[in-house]
């Protein structure tokens, strides 16, 4: 009777408070790199939305017409196109580069993936105006700091190059690409193989070996001997050997992975990409690359690259992992016996203009019952208060995670939040 839609889902305050403490763990970690925060409309003409999806998403849109005018409106199915937009339009005379970063829904249709989630909670960034290789290292090295300030350590950010797949979907039969794109997204060798009886010398063999290209710094010199003789491809492997030794000075290397058959941002992507993985998950928690293609579509032509992070992806692995949460979100449950509450209602409001989250436990019910509530509703203390500690201006101080009790001078319990008792 109450069913939600499929790939929608609620989340109570728990839930609701781990999520806001990734989000905002993420926005703080980019804003320390100096992004700026974008707020983007949640809907829009679906008309000027095409100009920057990508192929294949547009069926995975979803569509209202518009009561006035009959035009059809889309929810959107990505940031990067209206961040790309608003860099191109809105932004268009700021001083380059642009760090611009973003937090909120994407809604896609997704009627093949099960009980995948529909809506999808992101944050991310886009670097706007920067070709070099630096830009892109950035991106990499943000995303797995951003990672680490969770205290999400078990990860590892696959990075390919879309240069390199174009090069060599180029340089073969163009009826075998759609089938070729299709085995080497899926990571199928044994369909790559057979595709590749189809493909003439010398690409035969170099597809033979392309799912095997994937691993450590090495990778890349595996990579090289193969390519003897094919300068231009050379090219996005010297560009990823920079990247590395920038991700290195980070101290980030050991995260990275060469993975030069990835190409599952072929549409989208014109350079680098990058996935983010962890154990004993399924899906990646995020991942982005460089797109120097898009903002022309708004009329102005710029190089771009940025990257988007799962929300959602990241609380499973973390609660997965039996991450580290933040303090409770209620710092105090007030409870008074006695009949007059005015001095309870007045220390709430003291407590409160002190910064500290105070609930004040109205309802008639024995010390048990108050403590339990509190435990239940992730309250970190209990204050009580009563006649007797009226007298003495002082009240009963219990920890509700650890159960111990002090008894506190009223009076020093009016601290500002953040002072010596928090």
């Amino acid at each position: 009777m109450f069913q939600l839609p499929r790939g929608v889902k609620v989340l109570p305050p728990r839930g609701a408070q781990r999520r806001e403490w990734v989000r905002r763990v993420l926005l703080e970690t980019f804003q320390s790199w100096g992004f700026q925060k974008v707020v983007t409309p949640t809907f829009e003409y679906l008309d000027i939305l095409l100009k920057g999806l990508e192929e294949g998403l547009e069926d995975r849109v979803y569509k209202l017409v518009e009561r006035e005018t009959g035009r059809l409106i889309a929810l959107r199915p990505d940031f990067t196109p209206q961040v790309a937009r608003i860099a191109a339009t809105v932004m268009k005379d700021y001083p380059r580069p642009l760090r611009l970063c973003y937090s909120g829904g994407v809604f896609r249709y997704m009627p093949d993936r099960g009980e995948e989630e529909t809506e999808l909670h992101q944050v991310g960034v886009e670097l706007i105006g920067l070709d070099l290789p630096e830009a892109d290292a950035e991106m990499i090295a943000m995303a797995a700091r951003s990672l680490e300030n969770l205290e999400l350590t078990h990860y590892t950010i696959a990075v390919g190059h879309m240069g390199f797949i174009a090069a060599i979907l180029g340089a073969i039969p163009q009826h075998l690409v759609p089938k070729l794109k299709g085995a080497l997204a899926d990571k199928n060798r044994t369909e790559t193989r057979r595709i590749c009886q189809q493909v003439p010398s010398p690409w035969r063999e170099v597809l033979k070996e392309l799912p095997t290209l994937y691993g450590n710094h090495e990778v890349l010199k595996k990579a090289r001997k193969l390519l003897e003789g094919h300068k231009p491809l050379l090219v996005h492997l010297d560009y990823l050997e920079t990247l590395h030794s920038m991700v290195d000075t980070y101290g980030l290397a050991h995260r990275m992975v060469i993975d030069l058959s990835e190409i599952r941002g072929f549409q989208y992507h014109t350079g680098v990409v990058f996935e983010i993985f962890t154990e004993g998950m399924g899906k990646k928690l995020g991942g982005g690359g460089r797109y120097d293609w898009l903002l022309e579509r708004f009329g102005k032509r710029e190089p771009a690259t940025g990257f988007g992070i799962n929300v959602d992806a990241v609380l499973k692995a973390l609660e997965q992992r039996g991450g580290k949460w933040p303090p409770s979100q209620i710092n105090y449950l007030l409870v008074d016996f006695s009949k007059d509450k005015r001095a309870a209602l007045e220390l709430a409001r003291r407590l409160r203009e002190l910064g500290w989250k105070v609930a004040r436990d109205i309802i008639k019910r024995d010390l048990q019952g108050s403590l339990e509530y509190a435990k239940k509703t992730d309250i970190q203390f209990l204050i009580v208060m009563d006649d007797k500690l009226k007298k003495e201006n002082r009240v009963k101080i219990i920890d509700t995670t650890e159960g111990k009790e002090i008894l506190q001078p009223t009076e020093e319990l009016l601290v500002p939040k953040g002072g010596y008792h928090e």
